[in-house]
């Protein structure tokens, strides 16, 4: 890890430089927007705060009875008041989200290739479900998404949530099937069939089903593949509908790249689905990404956007630790 922690540092010093010619004004530019919407929440907290204190008064004098705590009418107004609320304060979160990411986000990206974002745009379902990797989902929801290209390889990048409904008789809830970042990069092998990488259930692997090729309309399971890194089976279960392809993919020098991908997300189950000349890449995670900026942080501070470069860093680094811009064996 030392030559990556080196790669980093010299990434994260040219970016600075970077930064304090390109993007320097553009930050200073949205401390004034900052404020306002900074503003905007506490005035409304206060208020949201007194129309609370309020009902309590007048529960106190007995202007609303007691018993009201108890009544249909109460609770529908109660749970109305909590959703205005909730809508209220965190519009100026997304608002200043938003206006950021329009402001700065292409420029940060074209420091690193020739790229284009798209706040809210999402992988197709078509590519979902192709994937063999994603389960069956009702919903999806995005947030940031860009392409374009890194070192000569295509590759998009999404940050997307997706749920299933479930539906009960107490109502209707969302279970997460995924939540995290999805990456498709294009491969520089050939190959027609299905190749897929599941991170290994230890003793539950016999509780995993097979996953599906849905391409080219087979809607077939793809049989496991043993192959002879035993490190690598030690953390990923493999599945394909062409042993001899997915052999001819998975060479041992790739699946000693893969390891060390894993190892940069810092061992989180991350999953690849080798399809249509492409490698699809789950990587599953709870932190918000790419955000450059905080409503309770001034703009003046470089600390958002050096984690920020960190996970630019971690994605892009994919490209050079996979080879995929390199016409050589795998």
């Amino acid at each position: 890890m030392r030559k990556i922690n080196k790669e980093l540092a010299d990434l994260q010093a040219n970016f600075l430089q970077y930064y304090r010619q390109n993007l320097g004004d553009k930050f200073e530019a949205l401390e004034p927007i900052r404020r306002d919407y900074l503003h905007f929440f506490f005035k409304w907290c206060i208020l949201f705060c007194l129309g609370i204190l309020v009902v309590i008064f007048l529960f106190k004098i007995h202007v609303i009875p007691a018993d009201a705590l108890n009544q249909k009418w109460f609770v529908y107004l109660s749970v109305f008041y909590l959703i205005v609320m909730g809508i209220t304060l965190s519009h100026p979160f997304i608002a200043y989200k938003d206006e950021t990411k329009k402001m700065v986000m292409d420029k940060i990206l074209a420091f690193f290739g020739d790229f284009r974002y798209s706040a809210y745009s999402a992988t197709r379902h078509e590519i979902l479900h192709q994937s063999g990797l994603i389960g069956k989902f009702d919903n999806q929801y995005a947030d940031d998404f860009f392409s374009g290209t890194y070192h000569g390889v295509k590759m998009q990048v999404s940050n997307e949530k997706l749920t299933f409904e479930i539906r009960t008789n107490k109502g209707r809830y969302e279970k997460t099937v995924f939540n995290g970042v999805i990456i498709v990069l294009d491969m520089n092998k050939d190959f027609s069939g299905q190749t897929v990488v599941r991170s290994d259930w230890g003793m539950f692997n016999f509780l995993m089903s097979r996953p599906r090729c849905q391409i080219d309309f087979k809607n077939k399971k793809l049989d496991k593949v043993t192959l002879e890194d035993s490190r690598f089976e030690k953390y990923f279960e493999t599945f394909s509908n062409n042993q001899v392809e997915a052999r001819y993919v998975l060479t041992t020098a790739f699946m000693e790249r893969i390891l060390k991908v894993k190892k940069l997300f810092h061992g989180t189950k991350i999953e690849f689905s080798f399809f249509n000349n492409q490698l699809f890449i789950l990587v599953p995670t709870s932190k918000d990404m790419f955000e450059t900026t905080s409503l309770f942080t001034t703009t003046a501070r470089y600390g958002k956007m050096r984690e920020v470069v960190n996970q630019f860093y971690s994605i892009f680094s994919i490209i050079d630790l996979l080879k995929l811009n390199q016409r050589i064996g795998m």
